[in-house]
């Protein structure tokens, strides 16, 4: 199933609502709309190598848009990795997200910038930024980089330990996304780590599985939003049953909710899931606590 016609990603929150069975619906307009051509993911090619901190770090790993891959580089300390291992595979729309926070973070305004250390103990980073515009190099350590650089970095480091980002599309409807057949087994909040088991038929083609925000907000008490489970299946032929464990970063939504209402006092805030996954069931209520 591909059915990819995808709105605006990354919004900035406006406030605009209106009246839905749940509560009035909070939703936004893209402050930079993005190019929604999947094939753009084709383009894009990430290399960070990271150096240093307490740990005495010292590996590498590259984003590859046009294998849809996470794959390690080299490991020499503070990795868990062989060079060559498929770390994670990333759907179109998660490269293109992580591509668009570089951008916007100015990269290739930087290149060939090095922001240099500011403490001993931290990380240090080399970054090799590709896309259709060109090719940029920064580097320095994780605290002297700009605070955008910095967030993107953070983003991609989680990536080495199998967690994807949440994508945020509250411009989008369920009818946009690929929603092949699939068994949520089980589920789990973690901090800001959402655990997901699921299982599927097939076994001949990588199946991609995105988590995304749509709709806007439900203006319950606790506020509500929905969350997709997205699956393309690639038309995979097999009928192996497929078990699969999926980690899900929401520290994107947790933002999104601060434009929007502003942060309050760190655990104070509760924000309700409202999970569905193409399985025919109706929503998994969970809270997220920040």
């Amino acid at each position: 199933m591909r059915n990819l016609e995808l709105s605006g990603r990354a919004l900035r929150l406006v406030g605009v609502c209106w009246v839905a069975a749940v509560g009035t619906v909070c939703g936004s307009n893209p402050e930079e709309p993005g190019d929604d051509d999947p094939q753009l993911a084709k383009d894009v090619y990430i290399e960070v190598q990271v150096a240093g901190g307490l740990a005495g770090a010292d590996f590498s790993y590259a984003i590859d848009g046009s294998t849809g891959v996470v794959r390690g580089l080299a490991c020499q300390q503070a990795c868990d990795f062989d060079p060559g291992d498929i770390l994670l595979h990333l759907s179109p729309v998660q490269i293109i997200e992580l591509s668009e926070l570089f951008r916007r973070a100015g990269i290739h305004d930087y290149a060939g910038r090095d922001f240099g250390t500011k403490c001993c103990d931290q990380f240090h980073y080399r970054i090799v930024y590709r896309d259709g515009d060109g090719e940029s190099t920064v580097t320095g350590s994780s605290e002297a980089l700009p605070d955008g650089l910095r967030l993107a970095v953070a983003r991609l480091d989680l990536l080495v330990q199998g967690i994807a980002p949440i994508i945020i599309d509250f411009d989008s409807q369920p009818d946009a996304w690929p929603r092949d057949p699939l068994v949520l087994s089980d589920y789990s909040l973690s901090g800001h780590i959402l655990h997901l088991a699921v299982e599927y038929g097939g076994g001949c083609e990588v199946h991609e599985l995105d988590l995304v925000a749509w709709g806007g907000w439900l203006e319950s008490f606790p506020v509500q939003v929905n969350v997709l489970l997205t699956h393309e299946g690639n038309d995979d032929p097999c009928d192996a049953v497929i078990h699969e464990d999926k980690h899900f970063d929401l520290t994107p939504l947790r933002e999104a909710y601060g434009e929007s209402y502003g942060v309050a006092a760190s655990g104070s805030t509760a924000l309700i899931l409202r999970l569905t996954v193409p399985d025919g069931n109706g929503p998994r209520l969970i809270t997220y606590n920040f």
